[in-house]
């Protein structure tokens, strides 16, 4: 049986979701419209207990339609406040997605695979 909200509605389809932890080694995927309330949910992911200690991230950004600002900050604040700094792999950005993440400033810490 599907879950409800409260309210009576479905609940919103998550738009970031933990794809596999190995180790330090993490590999996250995104997908669809990851704007506004998004923000909250990247940095609640983001926080998840089996996620700490990661110093590799692979970020699947492949299925993602529109990135705005304030979620791209949300996804790179936490990944580059770690010491030493992470390594973050982003695969399949489309050309908005790569500058979403271009106004961010991090762009010389990430890594575009194809």
């Amino acid at each position: 049986m599907a879950s409800v909200e409260p309210n009576g509605t479905a609940p919103p389809e998550r738009r970031i979701r933990v794809v596999s932890v190995d180790g330090e080694r993490a590999e996250l995927a995104l997908s669809g419209e990851v704007t506004g309330r998004a923000a909250l949910e990247i940095e609640e992911c983001l926080l998840e207990s089996v996620l700490r200690g990661v110093q590799e991230w692979v970020l699947d950004l492949s299925q993602v339609t529109e990135l705005d600002t304030a979620c791209a900050f949300a996804l790179m604040r936490p990944l580059m406040t770690t010491y030493p700094p992470a390594t973050v792999h982003i695969r399949g950005a489309s050309r908005e997605v790569h500058q979403a993440l271009h106004r961010t400033g991090t762009e010389s810490f990430l890594v575009f695979d194809p």
